[in-house]
């Protein structure tokens, strides 16, 4: 594992210069430091206009992306929100022992483990939650928030159109806590919903934060678009169903392994008088979720404005990114939870001072890079042992190259991703293996499992040897 040293986080970030004393080791932090305000969007794939996603109607985020750098081939180490995040912010890879699935807390997988923000805190960073930044508030909230963190507002399956009352679907193991439809409109203003009052919220602190002399780094997460899709109604205006059509390759990759699962989270939802994956279903999912990033790229334009409001822009880095993917519909499959390109690659978007301007690159990364790509620029020193590996040379000039693969797992499955394909290795209860491999360039739809095609063989062979290094000995190469 790497020594982490001048390292700091963010997913969207955005650093602002502030001014005054809200007293957290503050002689430790140069007053000229950058600040930070993280933004992190739950189950957000790259359905993006700048990601050339010519359904997604996202101007705000389009605009950030034409203020810095848009990386194309980034990463989750793990396709499931807790087990994501708590890697995430602790730089730390998932393991078969620990970060295994949304239930993870990084206080019980690795005891004593520092998360981002309390290297940012203890270096003289005052640090503040406002909605999902830890899947689970309380974990290491004493160590790594100088105050309590906020709730975001209503609870994520909250329905607000009153016509879904009509649609509850049983839960048998829980008979009080009946779901609803899996999408919603409903024609409320954007503060009704729970994303809509996180942002009224980070505003309010961005407000007090750019008085404060002390330097803070402020995390912001917003549930949409992860289900159930429930948007005020002007954003599913955006999106008239005949702008969408079902995936062409409907049936699981061919030569799959059994080791390739769909998610069964969307079955907890009501599918109102849909049948479930029909054509008209996906058509509505599809819209559904498009109109859920549409109405969180309001929210995220709102928190960008005040920034420029606050006068806080020079002195401001954001950074937008995602916990994993989201499959919509490929091969049948909803979600995350899988080793799919789909359900693991992520947005991520870097921009602010000393950033290049209006650029892409397409450098491997995954999420634990970031942890020490943000304490290097912000300066902090602290020697700990993390996984991930600075990117900041990047930032600087998006020509150069960061990685030759990066690695994720979930459950059975552990995958490595190269510039060109992504190979998975399952373990069956039988204690044998499957394997899969895609090329990404030639099959980038993922239909197709090449494992057995004797053309690949010294590909698979070279891949098999890095996956399995990593995962016996955590020896993971990168270069």
């Amino acid at each position: 594992m790497k020594t982490l040293k001048n390292a700091v986080l963010l997913i969207i970030v955005m650093y602002a210069h502030g001014s005054a004393a809200l007293a957290d080791s503050t002689d430790k932090v140069e007053k000229s430091q950058h600040n930070f305000v993280m933004i992190v969007i739950d189950d957000l794939r790259p359905a993006i206009g700048a990601y050339g996603d010519e359904k997604a109607h996202t101007p705000n985020i389009d605009e950030l992306a034409s203020k810095g750098i848009m990386f194309n081939r980034a990463y989750a180490n793990v396709p499931v929100c807790g087990a994501s995040r708590a890697s995430l912010l602790t730089s730390l890879r998932p393991t078969k022992t620990r970060f295994l699935n949304f239930n993870a807390k990084a206080e019980e997988d690795v005891p004593g483990a520092k998360s981002l923000p309390q290297v940012l805190r203890e270096s003289g960073y005052y640090t503040m939650a406002i909605g999902k930044i830890f899947h689970h508030s309380s974990d290491l909230a004493d160590e790594s928030w100088s105050v309590r963190p906020v709730s975001g507002g209503l609870p994520h399956a909250t329905t607000l159109n009153p016509e879904s009352e009509k649609y509850k679907k049983p839960n048998e193991t829980r008979p009080n806590n009946a779901k609803g439809p899996w999408y919603e409109s409903a024609n409320v203003a954007d503060e009704d919903y729970g994303d809509g009052k996180a942002k009224v919220k980070a505003l309010a602190a961005l407000d007090k934060l750019a008085k404060q002399d002390q330097p803070f780094f402020l995390s912001v997460g917003f549930i949409r678009p992860h289900l159930p899709f429930n948007a005020p109604k002007r954003y599913y205006d955006l999106h008239p169903k005949n702008k969408f059509e079902p995936f062409y390759h409907r049936e699981k990759p061919r030569f799959s392994p059994n080791g390739l699962k769909g998610s069964g989270e969307i079955q907890t939802y009501h599918f109102k008088d849909y049948e479930y994956n029909s054509n008209d279903f996906h058509v509505a999912s599809q819209r559904g979720y498009y109109a859920s990033v549409s109405y969180v790229d309001a929210l995220v334009g709102d928190l960008i404005k005040r920034i420029s409001t606050l006068g806080l822009e020079e002195n401001t880095t954001v950074i937008l990114l995602s916990d994993h993917g989201f499959n919509l519909g490929e091969h049948n499959f909803w979600g995350k939870h899988n080793m799919l390109n789909t359900a693991l690659r992520v947005p991520l978007i870097i921009a602010g001072p000393s950033i290049a301007k209006n650029q892409e690159t397409d450098v491997l990364v995954e999420l634990i890079d970031i942890f020490p790509t943000i304490t290097d620029m912000a300066n902090v020193s602290n020697e700990i042992d993390i996984s991930g590996e600075s990117f900041t040379h990047v930032l600087r000039n998006p020509e150069l190259e960061h990685k030759n693969q990066i690695y994720s797992r979930f459950k059975a499955g552990d995958s490595v991703v190269s510039k060109d394909y992504i190979y998975t290795l399952y373990e069956t209860e039988n204690n044998t293996t499957e394997e899969m491999l895609f090329d990404l360039d030639k099959d980038p739809d993922e239909t197709n499992n090449i494992v057995s095609d004797p053309n690949y063989l010294d590909v698979k062979s070279k891949l098999y040897k890095l996956l399995t290094t990593c995962m016996r000995e955590l020896e993971c190469q990168t270069k």
